[in-house]
């Protein structure tokens, strides 16, 4: 069964680091620049199983803002907040979401994706 994850950070560059990270443990993504984008691809029928989430951004909303309308609107689905810029306690989230600082390492990134994943 494909596994999609949905990559949202208004850096290219982090972007595509992430989703070549997610390619070294053969799973997909689908990379969004912003939170307003993000949410209309999770408006659209879609597969992502996992959302990956900067939380500093420009536009309407931030990577948290993004992160508590999914909560919200698709409480099954996992949120991983991530930012090098400021910190959230893990204890503040739900269940089904966690903050990672950055800078993270593979092992931390692709063990976190794993847990999140049932992998």
């Amino acid at each position: 069964m494909p596994t999609t994850v949905l990559l949202v950070d208004d850096e290219e560059m982090l972007r595509s680091l992430l989703f070549e990270a997610l390619s070294l443990i053969d799973i997909g993504a689908v990379q969004s620049s912003s939170a307003d984008e993000a949410l209309a691809l999770l408006e659209a029928p879609n597969d992502f199983a996992l959302v990956i989430t900067d939380i500093c951004m420009p536009g309407t909303m931030d990577g948290l803002q993004l992160a508590q309308n999914i909560w919200v609107r698709w409480p099954g689905l996992p949120v991983i907040l991530s930012s090098g810029n400021r910190s959230v306690s893990n204890e503040s989230l739900p269940a089904n979401a966690c903050f990672l600082q950055k800078p993270w390492t593979l092992d931390q990134l692709h063990q976190v994706v794993r847990h999140y994943l049932g992998m």
